[in-house]
């Protein structure tokens, strides 16, 4: 536990007013004990003169008796305890007493007697100090008594002062920052004096003040935070969409209701574990920002499993999440079931299959009927008994024409076969020289010329039977709007990372204003009858399930220009 500062005050006070004293007393005793010493001294001196000048007399006349008189007249005083005077031989003249040299408390004086510049003799002079002891003693005293009682003085009066100029001010202080510490954050402190402490006083209010103003800015943003956070949980809560929210590590800590309705996992169940294994997909590699170097993924398709074991379809974006530094912290992903809304993509397909069907009825028709009516004729011209060699070559004629007849029907067929998405491997232009003649003979009949030319042999990766619909929804579409005796371009190329295959046409062209409303479903420039409107919303259905695009321009020199964009097949060696 620390220790106050007045206690460290006094303690420091007492040892400097003892110190002091101790030395105070020393040096006071010690020089009044020198002053009478020295008194005393001179004292003796003055005795020694006299005693010397009477012993000379009385030498001379020997008068031995007046010296001694003078001796014993002398010793009388208490402060003198013994009185020796010798001859130079050593011979004693008179004495009071024995003086003991180096005896302590005694004082000894001498003084020479001389005649002239001859030594006669000596007289000592023994003087007590015990007086001047006592005196010094009861000084030594006093000088403490007074020094103990200033001291307490002291004491008592500097109590008063720190307490006043100190321990006040201090207490004062510790009280407003004890309230300030329990949330009191409009804490005053009212001190004027000393200075020093009414600085801190004044610097703690601006303090104070200056934190009651940021914490009811913090408070407002604090406030202001809590009403987006729960707009955004109401909006992650009721959103149709799925969301689940990972770390750089691909571990789920956020999943929504939504989430949980679609793939039957609840959000206990998915925090803590990797999307990979909770899905047991490709989802995250296919669509996550974390696996495609932090881009934005929108729409992407990829499948997961659900906890009841099925398998769904979902469209899924994704982005990066971010930390205030700026440094990636994970991804949020949104996903949608799409598995019923494939199905009914795939019906809407197979139903504009059939519809293009029905409007090349006529020709397919027309197209039999010609090797039809040859196998006919033919047929006819075989008659018993005709040579072999014509009987042979009649026959070949028939076989040629039947086989025509079976390859037009067969690629009806394989036309408006339905099936599911298989993506795979193929090269673009000879699907296209496919798909060409089975609307030749439209174009054919009202004399419009369809030109191919490849830009190269190009490998995509998508649904062959899908993009084959697209080929050849965008040829009826053109031979449809082209008018007689013009022509439909078809050609292939690459732009940049992607492969692309364009159909223009020679015919009136599509309004700038229409260009978006065009691959809207049901929407359709056709009369009444001719068309159903799902042709190039299908299209444009099937492009982007193979990552592509569809654009549409104005031809220069009139018409429209039909853009499809496909990603490239990467081959890896």
């Amino acid at each position: 536990m620390s220790t106050p500062v007045q206690k460290i005050f006094i303690r420091r006070l007492n040892l400097l007013a003892i110190v002091s004293a101790i030395l105070l007393g020393l040096v006071l005793v010690q020089s009044q004990r020198m002053i009478l010493l020295s008194d005393l001294n001179n004292k003796g001196e003055a005795l020694a003169r006299i005693l010397a000048s009477v012993t000379l007399d009385a030498a001379m006349v020997h008068d031995y008796a007046t010296m001694e008189r003078y001796v014993q007249d002398i010793v009388v005083d208490p402060a003198i305890t013994a009185i020796e005077i010798r001859r130079s031989d050593n011979e004693m003249l008179a004495s009071s007493g024995q003086i003991k040299d180096g005896e302590s408390g005694t004082l000894i004086v001498m003084k020479s007697i001389t005649i002239g510049a001859d030594i006669f003799g000596e007289v000592r002079i023994s003087l007590s100090t015990a007086r001047v002891n006592a005196i010094s003693r009861n000084l030594l005293l006093a000088t403490l008594a007074a020094v103990i009682l200033f001291h307490l003085l002291g004491i008592i009066l500097s109590n008063i002062a720190l307490k006043k100029a100190v321990t006040t001010p201090l207490r004062l202080l510790n009280q407003a920052i004890e309230r300030f510490r329990q949330g009191q954050l409009n804490e005053k402190i009212d001190i004027e004096e000393p200075a020093e402490f009414a600085e801190i006083a004044q610097s703690f209010n601006a303090m104070s003040e200056t934190i009651n103003r940021n914490f009811a800015d913090i408070q407002k943003q604090q406030d202001e935070l809590q009403l987006e956070q729960n707009k955004l949980a109401t909006i992650v809560g009721s959103m149709a969409d799925g969301l689940f929210v990972t770390d750089n590590e691909g571990i789920i800590f956020a999943f929504n209701q939504s989430a949980t309705e679609i793939t039957g996992f609840s959000e206990q169940e998915a925090t803590g574990r990797k999307c990979s294994d909770l899905f047991q997909s490709t989802l995250c590699k296919d669509a996550c920002a974390l696996s495609h170097g932090g881009e934005t993924v929108r729409n992407k398709e990829t499948w997961l499993t659900t906890r009841d074991g099925r398998i769904l379809s979902v469209s899924v974006s994704s982005a990066m999440v971010y930390d205030v530094k700026g440094d990636a912290v994970g991804g949020v992903q949104t996903f949608r079931d799409i598995t019923a809304e494939k199905k009914r993509q795939e019906m809407y397909c197979h139903t504009e299959k059939l519809a293009t069907i029905g409007q090349l009825a006529a020709g397919v028709a027309h197209e039999i009927n010609n090797p039809l009516s040859n196998i006919l004729g033919y047929a006819k011209l075989i008659k018993p008994g005709a040579k072999s060699e014509d009987i042979e070559k009649r026959v070949s004629v028939i076989v040629e024409q039947a086989r025509k007849c079976s390859d037009i029907v067969k690629g009806l067929l394989d036309f408006s076969r339905s099936s599911g998405a298989e993506p795979a491997e193929f090269s673009l232009s000879p699907l296209i020289e496919k798909v060409i003649p089975m609307v030749r003979y439209q174009a054919d009949k009202q004399g419009t010329a369809i030109e191919f030319s490849p830009g190269g042999e190009f490998t995509v990766y998508a649904d062959c039977r899908k993009i084959e619909q697209v080929i050849f929804n965008l040829l009826i579409n053109a031979v449809q709007t082209t008018p007689p005796a013009e022509n439909i371009w078809v050609t292939t190329g690459r732009a940049g990372k992607n492969i692309y295959f364009s159909v223009a046409d020679n015919g009136p062209g599509v309004a700038q204003d229409m260009h978006q409303k065009i691959f809207d479903p049901f929407y359709t420039t056709k009369p009444i009858g001719e068309g159903t409107g799902l042709g190039l919303s299908i299209c444009a259905g099937i492009v982007a399930e193979a990552d592509g695009s569809i654009d549409i321009e104005t031809r220069e020199g009139g018409g429209t220009v039909f853009t499809v964009l496909l990603p490239e097949l990467e081959i890896t060696v």
